[in-house]
């Protein structure tokens, strides 16, 4: 069931290593850990910047709550971030294979195959998350 859907994404990865000049392995680190990485951080920041223009749109101490609330949410995308490159360190090839071991030893937990889990994790987890924090953004910004 999880072959299609993770079969397209290698294809998807290797189509990109191409266009770039990059093999599987390294595009797979650059995208799945570092763009994609990245831009999970900057969304896990987003909130505490809306919080902060909103306040100095007005100040209260409400705003300034949440400024220091979303400031500490931001903070634990940023150790995450670091963690996970210090963690899945170069050169590509061992972050790579680390990343598999990884996503395997998971799959063993979790009763399942290792294209599940990386689907669930690269894919799934992913949207969640970035969903998740725009649309803090967006209620943040209507308040």
């Amino acid at each position: 069931m999880a072959l299609l859907p993770f079969g397209l994404c290698v294809l998807f990865l290797i189509l990109l290593g191409k266009l770039f000049g990059l093999t599987y392995k390294q595009i797979s680190v650059v995208f799945n850990l570092w763009v994609q990485g990245a831009v999970l951080t900057l969304s896990g920041l987003a909130p505490v910047v809306v919080a902060v223009f909103k306040m100095s749109e007005s100040f209260s101490m409400r705003w300034l709550a949440l400024s220091v609330v979303f400031a500490l949410y931001g903070f634990v995308y940023v150790y995450g971030f670091i963690k996970m490159l210090k963690h899945y360190h170069l050169p590509f090839d061992a972050a790579f294979d680390l990343c598999v071991d990884d996503l395997k030893r998971i799959a063993v937990k979790w009763h399942t195959t290792y294209e599940v889990v990386n689907l669930i994790i690269f894919i799934l987890l992913y949207l969640i998350l970035l969903c998740m924090n725009v649309l803090i953004c967006l209620y943040l910004y209507s308040l």
